[in-house]
């Protein structure tokens, strides 16, 4: 082998030699950079659970609920049947409930409640008895005399114990937070009341 042979070859494998080491140092690097970035994956969240996992965000199914309401030509209270979606805590419920026969007036019966009445606020409290805090207008807006006080009160007992029978006990009604010797001057409303 010449000498120039010999130099050729030296350069080819020196090159060689240059080009494993580069390989070698990507490679060596690749991997280095491979396992790190196992160390700082941030973990991708899991897919949401269906919502039937959150049976509170499930809308509950429509039940019928009695408003009771007047019968004019009878002059009686009748149940009225409607369907609501009532929620699942108890005192939004009873809210819904009342808040219904307030609003309700279907053709053929007569609402014994105001016209422009809203239900402030609902409460339970430990001995079962609810109480309805109704706006001022339930009493200045009121029609007056006997029965038609009567009627008023009847339909919103009636309708609350129908709804809520193990639930509700005694109803105590409220005009803007106080209590209330009466709606018209003819019942007593200062005490908690039931059904007879």
């Amino acid at each position: 082998m010449t000498y120039k042979d010999r130099a050729g070859f030296s350069r080819l494998l020196v090159i060689w030699g240059i080009t494993l080491v580069a390989v070698a140092i990507c490679l060596g690097g690749t991997l280095y950079i491979i396992e790190r970035s196992k160390q700082t994956v941030i973990p991708v969240p899991p897919p949401p659970p269906p919502a039937a996992a959150y049976p509170s965000e499930v809308p509950p199914e429509p039940q019928e609920v009695n408003l009771f309401l007047l019968d004019p030509t009878a002059m009686m209270l009748v149940p009225v049947k409607t369907e609501r979606r009532l929620h699942r805590e108890l005192t939004q419920r009873l809210n819904q409930v009342v808040t219904a026969l307030i609003q309700e007036t279907p053709p053929n019966f007569r609402n014994t409640i105001p016209r422009g009445t809203e239900l402030n606020e609902v409460y339970i409290d430990s001995q079962q008895t609810a109480y309805l805090d109704f706006s001022s207008h339930l009493t200045d807006g009121h029609i007056g005399g006997t029965t038609a006080e009567f009627l008023t009160v009847t339909a919103i007992l009636r309708t609350v114990f129908d709804t809520f029978p193990d639930e509700v006990k005694q109803i105590q009604i409220l005009i803007d937070g106080k209590q209330i010797e009466t709606i018209a001057g003819h019942l007593n409303l200062s005490q908690p009341l039931r059904l007879p």
